[in-house]
């Protein structure tokens, strides 16, 4: 239950919202939906159509499929929100109900993520790693409100989020400046969205309970203000504490976010700030394989361990805080043209990362040995971001340009250990099946310094030009950038890489009638170059930057509450792969990956009463020129030809609600088809119900994630992840 002070604290922000919106409804006109959508700025990421959340849960936006898992309409970068129909891109946008259903407060962000068929679950509870087509992503690579850098690689929050919007495949040219720190968005876009005040007031508190003992508690709170409602706000705090479902596994998570909102006749602006504080002991999931074993002490991979037990000895932990800050605005010029400008900030230090050398721990052979130097680091890392565009509708005879112009800047610093005591501070020994254990461990103090800072520029001109039945989007974006890699104890520049590149984009789509779409695209990617993680002899350098293209051709049908998408695509990329020179190994550029695949989703009403969410994508990744063509042809490590999730829900009633869910991946092969993690697949089944306590409505929801609690390995390039255990997760959501 909440603390004394925690209730006070509660109660004071309640009584202040309240008495303010108190105060604006003695003048102030209430906004509808319809008077909303009369001013149409389709052209900033912030533009959403405000959803009446009330406490019925009933679906009042016409842009949400039968089942309200999935939208037919969100934002495309730079060219503002659109319908799914009209974009030349396999698109997606998940919405709140889906967050809340498989977004437990103990589970990896890939759990709401998977329900895109892109999308391969490669993260833990600690990370946020996924893949999309096969490509590596995660947190640093996605965007906040259309705003790059302000996401974390650490456990993600997404108790302050509405939807999340993907679009498949590298796109530079309609995100202008791509995110880069860990990973770049060359597998695609994933774009949060935070929530935004509705016109219904609401006021929700949430309890949770999962895993062993973990209690969590929500506040959401939304009012609008002002003359005509034109000012919004939306306050979501977050408190969970608790064992997870893995043994003496602790997660603490403090949070607050507030979203502010204004619109009127000429303008519309959203402004969102955050901060969440994140412990979280034990837990560790990811292992890998002794390179220089392979093929001796190691000839197959392992069977997956008891995914139960906790494989941290006492002491290894992360725990990090930090803010965001995140700024949109557009204002209207006259009836066709406006302007737009967009800028964020985020600063987060993870001030305690004790792990495996490498974030993982090293089995040495088939018995399951373990045998890893402990690590201790820090990373303070700063990121800020601006641009300015303007946007506008001309007339050509029969022809109509929608047309972008937009300048942006980035700026990213990121501090580390200046000595991260690997091999000094004792070792992890023991085995996967029957415990590891600590050796020679203590914990050092860490100091830290500037090890690099990356400058962006860039400029992006989109034409989006429709005539009759057909549009064709033409872009092109110039990219520049500096990375600079700094020794952090003297501050002395070990390597400075200065790029620039132009990534073009162009597509078609022809619609024969309301309910058919086929498209064709190309779209490219750019980076600043990959830093080499710890791990490797040349941990630290910048490997060659490099372009990722992309060609895809498809086919929507949306009918009846139902929408479909498939897909082909064609997908090169630089290949960077781990390189053994001697008792050494390194990680280097060697050639392309090649990623070659088909996509299917499907969405909506499946029959009265039966709502279905679901996909599968075949994947074929292979790697081209490689040195003396000796890996030509091969695998691209890591990567499954198979992937497929299917959602089915049923509701008898408008009360009551049964979801399962199915998670199929495939086999990968590692080490350059030398080993080969095995095939899985996994079960979630929940309930949500609707009543009322005396007046106050309640929703009462239980999910059951891995409900069979299989073991299982998912592989990540030359890694593998420990799956979390079975799951249990009940809630009930008070809408006072």
């Amino acid at each position: 239950m909440i603390s004394s002070k925690k209730k006070y604290l509660t109660m004071a922000i309640l009584s202040a919202i309240s008495s303010m919106s108190f105060m604006a409804s003695v003048s102030a006109e209430e906004v509808t939906d319809s008077n909303l959508e009369n001013y149409d700025l389709e052209n900033v990421v912030i533009e959403e159509k405000v959803e009446d959340n009330n406490s019925n849960n009933v679906n009042t936006n016409n842009s949400i499929l039968s089942g309200e898992f999935v939208k037919t309409e969100s934002s495309l970068g730079i060219l503002g929100d659109k319908k799914v129909m009209d974009t030349p891109f396999t698109q997606m946008d998940l919405t709140k109900k889906t967050i809340e259903t498989f977004g437990g407060p103990n589970q990896p962000l890939q759990s709401i993520l998977i329900n895109n068929p892109a999308v391969r679950i490669q993260g833990t509870n600690l990370h946020n790693d996924f893949s999309i087509r096969g490509i590596r992503g995660n947190g640093t690579s996605s965007y906040l409100n259309g705003i790059p850098g302000l996401m974390s690689q650490f456990n993600a929050p997404t108790f302050f989020i509405e939807d999340i919007q993907f679009i498949s495949g590298p796109n530079s040219g309609i995100t202008s400046l791509p995110a880069t720190y860990e990973s770049s968005a060359a597998g695609g876009i994933v774009n949060f969205v935070s929530k935004k005040a509705t016109d219904t007031p609401i006021t929700n508190y949430r309890q949770t309970f999962s895993g062993k003992g973990s209690l969590g508690e929500y506040l959401d709170i939304s009012r609008r203000l002002g003359k005509d409602n034109e000012w919004g706000i939306r306050v979501n705090t977050e408190w969970l504490n608790g064992e997870t479902a893995i043994s003496d596994n602790d997660m603490e998570a403090r949070g607050i976010y507030i979203n502010v909102d204004h619109q009127d006749e000429k303008s519309k602006s959203n402004f969102l700030a955050g901060y969440r504080r994140l412990n979280i002991e034990g837990g560790a999931r990811w292992f890998s394989l002794d390179s220089k074993a392979i093929g001796k002490d190691i000839t197959k991979i392992p069977n997956a361990p008891d995914a139960n037990k906790n494989y941290g000895i006492n002491g290894l932990a992360k725990e990090a805080f930090g803010y965001v800050l995140a700024l949109n605005h557009e204002q209207q010029m006259n009836d066709d043209w406006k302007w737009f400008f967009n800028a964020g900030l985020n600063k987060n230090k993870l001030e305690r990362n004790i792990i495996g050398k490498g974030s993982n721990f090293v089995i040495t052979n088939d018995k399951g040995d373990v045998k890893t130097p402990l690590m201790s680091t820090q990373t303070d890392t700063k990121n800020y971001y601006a641009q300015f565009g303007v946007n506008g509708k001309i007339e050509s005879g029969d022809i109509e340009h929608d047309l972008t112009l937009a300048y942006d800047r980035a700026w990213r610093s990121i501090g580390s250990a200046k000595d991260n005591y690997n091999g000094k501070m004792g070792s992890i020994v023991g085995n996967i099946y029957d415990g590891l254990y600590g050796e020679n461990v203590w914990f050092p103090e860490i100091e830290t310094g500037t090890s690099s800072k990356d400058r962006y520029w860039g400029i992006s001109l989109v034409d989006n030009l429709k005539y009759k039945k057909s549009q064709l989007l033409l872009g092109i974006h110039k990219h520049n950038s500096i990375a600079t890699n700094y020794n952090n104890k003297t501050g002395e520049t070990k390597q400075k890489v200065s790029t620039d590149e132009i990534c073009p984009t162009y597509g078609y789509v022809y619609q024969p009638d309301e309910h058919i779409s086929v498209y064709a695209s190309h779209s490219e990617n750019f980076d600043k170059g990959t830093i080499v993680g710890s791990g490797y002899k040349n941990t630290g350098d910048i490997l060659a930057p490099a372009k990722t293209k992309q060609n895809e051709i498809g086919v929507k049908y949306q009918n009846a509450g139902f929408l479909t998408t498939l897909s082909t695509f064609n997908i090169k990329q630089a290949n960077n792969i781990d390189v053994n020179k001697g008792e050494d190994l390194y990680y280097l550029q060697d050639g392309e990956q090649e990623y070659k695949g088909i996509e299917l989703s499907f969405n909506g009403k499946l029959a009265d009463k039966w709502n279905f969410m679901g996909g599968l994508m075949y994947l074929d990744a292979t790697q081209n020129k490689t040195k003396d063509g000796i890996n030509n042809g091969k695998t691209v490590n890591g990567v499954a030809r198979w992937n497929g999730i299917a959602a089915l829900e049923y509701n008898p009633d408008d009360k009551f609600s049964i979801i399962g869910r199915a998670i199929y991946t495939g086999s990968a092969d590692m080490y350059n088809e030398q080993l080969k993690a095995p095939s899985y697949m996994t079960y979630d089944l929940g309930f949500s119900y609707k009543t009322q306590f005396k007046d106050t409505p309640v929703t009462i929801s239980a999910m059951c994630y891995n409900l069979t609690n299989k073991d299982y390995w998912t592989a990540y390039g030359n890694n593998l992840i420990l799956n979390n255990p079975r799951t249990f997760m009940l809630s009930a959501t008070f809408d006072i």
